[in-house]
């Protein structure tokens, strides 16, 4: 049974957005749905949460969308019925992060700002 990624620690440079899924819209209109996935076997749906955190202390800052422990599930809505794919997390370009989520999150933290710790 494949075991996953390692335990990963995350600084966490913002406030965290949490919902229950999260609506990407693409430049050339393509939409995708962002759905946390938690649970053994088949699992389901559990809350997502976005945040701005950085690869390295000398890294630019990335909002970075995480799910439970078995990640977060991409939907494609299209004409043969919808397409998912499974992702352990994933960074968000600036140019996707809905209003909602940045409102809660900000903008990215300048690369001076304290980090606090998040295991996964």
């Amino acid at each position: 049974m494949p075991q996953g990624l390692p335990r990963l620690r995350l600084a966490v440079l913002s406030a965290v957005w949490r919902g229950a899924a999260l609506r990407l819209e693409y430049p050339d209109g393509e939409v995708h749905a962002l759905v946390g996935w938690s649970g053994p076997g088949e699992g389901g749906p559990c809350e997502i949460r976005v945040f701005w955190t950085r690869p390295g202390p000398e890294g630019p800052a990335v909002a970075l969308a995480i799910g439970g422990d078995a990640g977060l599930r991409q939907f494609t809505p299209g004409a043969r019925g919808d397409r998912t794919r499974g992702r352990p997390f994933l960074a968000l370009a600036d140019s996707l992060i809905p209003p909602a989520v940045r409102q809660v999150i900000g903008p990215p933290p300048p690369s001076e700002a304290k980090p606090r710790l998040l295991l996964m």
